[in-house]
Parts: structure tokens; C-alpha cells; sequence
């Protein structure tokens, strides 16, 4: 049993947004959330889930963020929590997803120069990070962030989807659904977990089309291991000890090929880090911002 989740706030659904927006031209809408800060609004939090997650998987983050004042900014992906789930194998490809992230950063973050801007990613939203600072430092604009958290993060030198969701056809991975579910069970959560926060997410996720997960595995954002190096800002990356889907040595190898990063590493966490050690992640949200 985590000794560190915030009852009922783990099995809440606060991170929700009633209506959803056009982020792109030609894009599903997404379901995007802002809210506006207090005190400290000007510097803006940016929330990028992982891959099959959603957006209330922050909802430890967004309860603290609140508290401290500061704008916050979370969404879900196309095909993921209260967006649409388009049939359309390209409307997953990572360069796509990328975009989107990119053109809510523009929309939605302080003009540059007016305020800090702060991208904290869990699992596949790494990917999806890491790739949006590199096309921003190749335009000479990676100033625009001041600082990123990364949560669980795979190696750098990964291809995703080399799995059953990658190479299976879609009729085939719902047929075995119970055995892909419980496998991920295994791995991505510490024993010591909550189990009501495990139903919990469970139950939020059963949602998810598993055409979706492959498309969206198939076609995944993959940062150029090379260009890591660029990446100059302040990174914090964290790792769980017990992750068996992204296992610590890639994150530690990650922090190494970054210049100015920070490795961290949770005991008796698994995977959903954010979920199993909600306070001790706040805290290293909160560091990043100044708190």
C-alpha cells in the first residue's frame, strides 16, 4: 500500500474538460483543459500524458499546481480520455502528435519573453517532449522553455512498438486483451501499489481501442539520440526502480546524454509515477518552478 496517495484524490476525476477544441486545422479536436493561475501565472505548466493514458492521470500534479498559483495546461491525445477516437491509422503518427503539442505550446503558453514555461512529460509524452525541444532548439528558440520533468522515460535508443501491439493485427490483440492487460498490470506497477488506484486507472482506460494503441506504437516520435545533446535546459529525469516497461537504465542513459540533467530514481515505484509517489514527484514539479 503507497504510504504517499491522497484519498480520495487518487480516485478522482479532476482533470476534466466538457468540450473540446481545434488545436490544428485537419486534426481531431481535443479535449483540452487551462486553468488560469493565481499568483503565480506566469509560469505555465504543460501536461503531456503517455501513451493509453489521459490527462486526469495529473490529477495529484494539478491539485498542487493549483495550490501554488501557477498556469496549467493538459489535454489528452487524439484517441486517448475525452478525445475523439478517429478509425484513421495516420491521425496517430507521431510527427502528428508532435504538432499537436507544439501548436498548444504556441497557443496556449506566454508570448515569448512574458513568462516561464514548464513541460512535464510521463512515458511516451518523453518522446513527445523531447521531441518538441528539438525542434525547438534546431529553429534557436529552445529558450522558450525554462525548464522539463520526465517521468518514466524509455531509452533514447528504443524503437517502440517492437511488441505484440506493433506486429499483431488489431482483431488479434482484442481477442487477447485480458492477457496484454494483465501483463501491463505486471509491469508498470510496483506491488506495493494501491490496489483502488489500479482498479481505478483500469476502468479509465478500458476505453482505449487497441487499433488506436497500435497505430499509435507503429508510428511513435522518436527523438534523435545524436541530438540530445543540444538539449541544454534544465531536465529533471525520474525513474521507478521497479518499472518493468521502461526499466531505470534507459532513463539513467537518457540524463547521461543530456547535458544539464538530473537523474532521480524512486524505490518501490513502479511505472505510473506519478500515481505511486504523487508528493515526491509534486516536489520535483514544484523544485523545477521555484516553489
Amino acid at each position: 500500500m503507497s504510504d504517499t496517495t491522497d484519498l480520495p484524490l487518487a480516485t478522482a476525476r479532476l482533470v476534466t474538460a466538457p468540450d473540446t477544441v481545434t488545436v490544428r486545422p485537419d486534426r481531431p479536436p481535443l479535449s483540452l483543459l487551462v486553468h488560469e493561475g493565481g499568483a503565480r501565472a506566469d509560469t505555465t505548466v504543460f501536461l503531456c500524458h503517455g501513451s493509453g493514458g489521459n490527462k486526469n492521470q495529473w490529477r495529484h500534479q494539478w491539485a498542487a499546481l493549483v495550490k501554488a498559483g501557477v498556469r496549467i495546461v493538459a489535454w489528452d491525445f487524439v484517441g486517448h480520455g475525452q478525445s475523439p477516437q478517429p478509425r484513421e491509422w495516420g491521425a496517430y503518427q507521431g510527427s502528428h502528435l508532435v504538432a499537436d503539442y507544439r501548436q498548444i505550446l504556441d497557443t496556449y503558453g506566454p508570448p515569448a519573453g512574458q513568462g516561464r514555461i514548464i513541460l512535464a512529460g510521463h512515458s511516451y509524452g518523453c518522446r513527445l517532449t523531447l521531441s518538441l525541444l528539438q525542434g525547438l532548439a534546431a529553429e534557436g528558440r529552445l529558450d522558450r522553455v525554462s525548464a522539463a520533468l520526465l517521468l518514466g522515460p524509455p531509452s533514447p535508443l528504443v524503437q517502440l512498438g517492437a511488441n505484440p501491439l506493433g506486429w499483431l493485427p488489431p482483431f488479434v490483440l482484442e481477442w487477447i486483451r485480458p492477457l496484454i492487460s494483465a501483463k501491463f498490470r505486471a509491469l508498470a506497477w510496483h506491488p506495493d501499489a494501491d490496489a483502488a488506484i489500479i482498479a481505478f486507472e483500469e476502468q479509465a482506460t478500458k476505453g482505449n481501442s487497441l487499433f488506436m494503441m497500435k497505430a499509435l506504437m507503429s508510428q511513435a516520435a522518436h527523438p534523435d539520440p545524436a541530438a540530445l545533446a543540444d538539449l541544454t535546459l534544465p531536465i529533471t529525469v525520474v525513474a521507478g526502480s521497479g518499472d518493468g516497461l521502461t526499466p531505470p537504465a534507459g532513463a539513467r542513459d537518457l540524463a547521461r546524454r543530456l547535458p544539464n540533467a538530473t537523474y532521480v530514481e524512486f524505490e518501490r515505484c513502479g511505472h505510473q509515477i506519478m500515481l505511486e509517489k504523487p508528493a515526491e514527484t509534486n516536489a520535483l514539479l514544484l523544485k523545477l518552478i521555484g516553489v
